[in-house]
């Protein structure tokens, strides 16, 4: 049995024995706190599926790269052949790039695993400068 099926079992158990004894024998059995006890009651519809945890990752991101930046690093990266991050980071600059070095050095990453390999090798540049080939 996972770790999530036992989570959502142990909460189903919970709320059974929520239903005859209440919120705060409940809490203190299972050793959570009251508020934890009403927040799977209220969320227990029925089926086991609505007692699993829900994703904590965010819907948007408001402070990603747009399009156009991302499209402006991939010709700056290309210019230096992926190899001088801050040589690329410095030519962005002088064009108006306003976001931080490290925000833009953790987007050719996300840029690179994106792009599809073309050859049988591919070669990716790891953020401390280093080339390592996956065959």
């Amino acid at each position: 049995m996972s770790i999530i099926t036992q989570n959502t079992h142990h909460r189903q158990r919970m709320i059974n024995y929520f239903k005859s004894h209440g919120a705060t024998k409940t809490a203190i059995r299972y050793r959570v706190s009251r508020k934890t006890v009403y927040k799977w009651v209220n969320r227990f519809d029925g089926s086991i599926g609505s007692l699993k945890d829900r994703s904590r990752r965010p819907h948007s991101g408001p402070k990603s790269h747009t399009a156009e930046e991302i499209k402006a690093v991939k010709r700056a990266l290309k210019k230096v052949k992926w190899q001088d991050l801050i040589l690329a980071f410095q030519r962005l600059q002088a064009r108006g790039y306003m976001r931080s070095y490290g925000g833009f050095r953790k987007t050719p990453l996300h840029v690179q695993w994106q792009q599809t390999p073309n050859s049988k090798h591919l070669t990716t540049i790891i953020s401390l400068g280093e080339s390592v080939t996956y065959v």
